[in-house]
């Protein structure tokens, strides 16, 4: 009896740490990397994009090419946990600089950070 007790509160000793670092169910926060393809992809639009981005404090520009409108964006601290998430907040950043049409999403990577992650 004395055994079953001892191996009862070892258990419950493993499981109390595992329990203080799961999340507090407070706001997400990630990486994000986009790739998106610009139809209206030039210089004057990369230009004013670039301008756009650096008054941002939590996103970057990680490759642009305006010969096929290719463009990818990096988010840091993003406050994000989906795909739609992500789409709404990089195509207000396109509104803001005039690249509304003709705007394709190729690729979206949302990696969590905080406790546990890397």
């Amino acid at each position: 009896m004395r055994s079953l007790l001892l191996l009862v509160l070892f258990v419950q000793a493993l499981h109390l740490p595992l329990r203080a670092a799961e999340p507090s169910g407070g706001p997400v926060v990630s990486t994000v990397q986009v790739v998106l393809h610009l139809q209206d992809l030039d210089d004057a639009a990369l230009g004013r994009l670039a301008s756009e981005v650096g008054r941002e404090r939590n996103v970057g520009i990680e490759y642009s090419c305006t010969w096929s409108g290719v463009l990818v964006l990096h988010y840091t601290e993003a406050p994000v946990s989906e795909r739609a998430d992500v789409v709404t907040m990089t195509r207000r950043l396109l509104a803001k600089v005039g690249l509304e049409q003709g705007v394709v999403f190729l690729h979206i990577t949302i990696e969590p950070q905080g406790p546990g992650k890397c």
